[in-house]
């Protein structure tokens, strides 16, 4: 099946469309015309799909959601901050070289960088208020004259958690993405804990349509991060980070079950044949995960979420990458679109030349 007919085959006649607002998710967003969008249910109805789209800029984005309005809220910002991203360099960025902010470089981010370099972005420090530019190229540059793979990684598309959810995003990637060129530690398998999990109307909703979900984490002592396949005709695989394990892995569910609808060609190219690779080698994928994964205390999938605030998301990003993470915001309200962290490896200058490549961003 070739990319542009990849999205939910395997639970094709199961969506119902809802209607949907057509009111703006973000206060003061101006950079597009009305968007278009709608709602639409899956896995029995269990679960609702969103879809919101920027005709201008031609951004098209799809979230998923145990509840039709989180879903569609999700997409929504999400889709915002995408039609803004969409705009650099043009009217959002400025000449390299600026004074009134602290000048990072490509090699702030990623080894061994692309020699070219277009135009600063600005940013503010998330802990210390410091105004920084920042190269285009890590906050994005799409699929123009660039050669550093865009990356959605640090988007923002939460209300409630805001940049903190983006840094958690931030997160999940560089640990994953680490693991994945060398796990050396094992995987926590709590697949067979999936009702404890996700809400158990869902998981039975997975199995009757013939799906299967492979759940795993790897622990942190600040957070818990989530890795999840969702398999049948394809497998789509997403991470997330949260404070306990039942949030990450609720939120890592609903991201693959947005991949699945997600058209392939609406992402970047890169990213794309990621996908592909990962859809049509699910038997390769989920056996890799799976023999690197042992089985979980079943205590983990109750454990409580951690009640430790000396160190919100800011300081653990802080602390892990040795560098505060950098908001930016674009619009007349300075609305927070992305958060990109010196020293995350979400960063490179091409994708992986591996056999598997890891399965995310």
């Amino acid at each position: 099946m070739g990319p542009q007919g990849a999205g939910m085959r395997g639970e094709e006649g199961l969506m119902t469309p809802t209607p949907g607002s057509s009111r703006s998710a973000v206060s003061g967003a101006s950079w597009s015309p009305l968007p278009l969008e709608g709602v639409a249910e899956c896995l029995g109805g269990e679960v609702h799909l969103a879809y919101a789209q920027r005709p201008v800029s031609g951004v098209v984005t799809v979230a998923a959601g145990f509840s039709p309005d989180a879903a569609l809220t999700r997409a929504e910002l999400r889709a915002t901050a995408m039609d803004a991203l969409y705009r650099i360099p043009d009217g959002v960025a400025r000449p390299c070289g600026g004074d009134d902010g602290r000048e990072l470089c490509l090699a702030d981010f990623m080894p061994e960088p692309p020699a070219d370099r277009h135009v600063s972005v600005a940013g503010v420090g998330m802990l210390s208020g410091e105004r920084y530019l920042l190269p285009a190229e890590v906050v994005w540059m799409g699929e123009r004259d660039c050669r550093v793979e865009p990356t959605v990684v640090g988007v923002v598309d939460d209300r409630s958690d805001g940049a903190s959810g983006a840094i958690a995003d931030l997160l999940a990637h560089d640990v994953v993405t680490r693991w994945w060129a060398s796990p050396r530690m094992p995987l926590l398998r709590v697949s067979e804990h999936l009702e404890r999990l996700i809400p158990a109307s869902v998981a039975s909703a997975v199995s009757a349509l013939g799906l299967w979900v492979s759940a795993f984490v790897l622990p942190g002592p600040d957070f818990q991060i989530a890795v999840v396949g969702v398999s049948g005709e394809g497998t789509t695989i997403a991470t997330a980070a949260a404070r306990s394990v039942k949030a990450a892995v609720g939120e890592a569910f609903l991201r693959a079950v947005a991949a699945r609808a997600q058209p392939w060609d609406t992402l970047p190219v890169a990213d794309s044949l990621r996908r592909l690779t990962v859809w049509h080698r699910e038997a390769d994928y989920l056996a890799y995960l799976e023999r690197s994964a042992v089985d979980a205390d079943p205590s983990r999938a109750d454990e409580p979420v951690s009640r430790d605030e000396a160190f919100g998301w800011a300081d653990i990003a802080s602390r892990r990458f040795g560098h505060e993470p950098v908001l930016v915001g674009f619009g007349a309200f300075d609305d927070p679109v992305k958060v990109v962290c010196p020293g995350a490896a979400c960063y490179r200058t091409v994708p992986p030349g591996t056999t598997l490549p890891c399965p995310v961003p």
